[in-house]
């Protein structure tokens, strides 16, 4: 059976990506791993400290329409725009049984052997950012930001190759071409939002409801995280599957996402342990070479997301301040 784990990012998240690759192999040996690199290369750095990975070049893939593309996303939606062709070119090259994708930002921490279990019932599964109703309506993320922004979240999915995994790969870039903005206003959430309605339109998709999988700041309400010698365990009866670091801003450590006001990182010592160790993996793995490297692709600005000015009222109190990046 021919197994491939790929991921998507631009240069400047090289070291979130190759920390994420290497948590991934770690567990995985018999999986081949692909960078999607919504970039250039351009002798800016050496591909070859990323081996056994392939690195492959967006501007490489012949993606229909890609110079129009690129010419109307900022990078994160570029980035988002890119999943799924890069998905396509890598089942039109290589065929693999079961395909899956991460995020940069992921950090792995156990096999994904329930993955593959449940693709032998599924062609496709995505994952809910939670399944347990929010405590209340007052700090961020308010259950409406998730309808606005995605019910399920698109740095996790699993596919295998079938008639159904064409037809929703074809269907998903068909979208991506025009439609992966951050226009809340309009609907649109990236690529993510168009994952609502793949349960509607794949019957066969799944959805993967694991407590340790896609553990993030968005159910934190829900999964309480303990150790158990050297497992990490969720609700104190789930291994963590991987964990998403996403809005971990390395300036303002002492913040568990610069996209939340719910929690304190302070106040979770297991996940403050861990961000730190992370934080220190993505520093030995180039973080201070590639976090400034600016994508040479992607020259539209980046949409406001709606919500930065709020976050920043809400921790004035305690005298903190974030700002947008690029990276998510």
């Amino acid at each position: 059976m021919k197994k491939i784990l790929y991921t998507v990012c631009s240069a400047n998240h090289l070291a979130h990506c190759k920390t994420m690759t290497d948590s991934f192999a770690a567990f995985h040996p018999d999986y081949s791993i692909i960078i999607g690199l919504v970039d250039k290369v351009d002798n800016r750095f050496a591909i070859e400290q990323f081996k056994p990975y392939e690195i492959w070049e967006i501007g490489n893939m012949q993606i229909p329409d890609f110079e129009a593309i690129i010419g109307r996303y900022s990078v994160i939606e570029l980035n988002c725009a890119m999943k799924a062709f890069v998905a396509q070119a890598i089942f039109a090259r290589d065929y693999p049984d079961i395909l899956l994708y991460l995020d940069s930002d992921m950090w792995v921490h156990h096999p994904l052997t329930v993955v593959e279990s449940l693709l032998l019932q599924h062609s496709i599964l995505i994952t809910p950012h939670f399944t347990q109703p929010l405590p209340d309506n007052l700090y961020l993320p308010l259950e409406r930001d998730l309808l606005r922004s995605g019910v399920y979240n698109a740095g996790f999915m699993a596919m295998t190759r079938s008639a159904t995994t064409d037809k929703f790969l074809h269907w998903w870039s068909g979208h991506m071409k025009e439609e992966c903005y951050y226009k809340f206003s309009e609907g649109m959430g990236v690529d993510q939002i168009w994952l609502n309605l793949v349960p509607m339109l794949f019957p066969e998709a799944g959805v993967f409801h694991h407590p340790g999988a896609n553990v993030a700041y968005w159910n934190v309400h829900e999964r309480h995280l303990t150790e158990n010698g050297q497992m990490i365990m969720v609700n104190d009866a789930y291994p963590l599957l991987f964990l998403h670091i996403s809005g971990y801003n390395f300036d303002n450590p002492e913040l568990l996402s610069r996209h939340q006001t719910r929690f304190q990182l302070a106040a979770l010592p297991v996940w403050k342990r861990m961000f730190s160790q992370y934080q220190q993996l993505v520093i030995s793995n180039g973080y201070e070479k590639y976090h400034t490297l600016p994508c040479l692709y992607a020259t539209a600005p980046t949409k406001s997301l709606g919500i930065m000015k709020k976050i920043n009222q809400l921790l004035k109190p305690m005298g903190i301040k974030i700002s947008k990046h690029s990276d998510d």
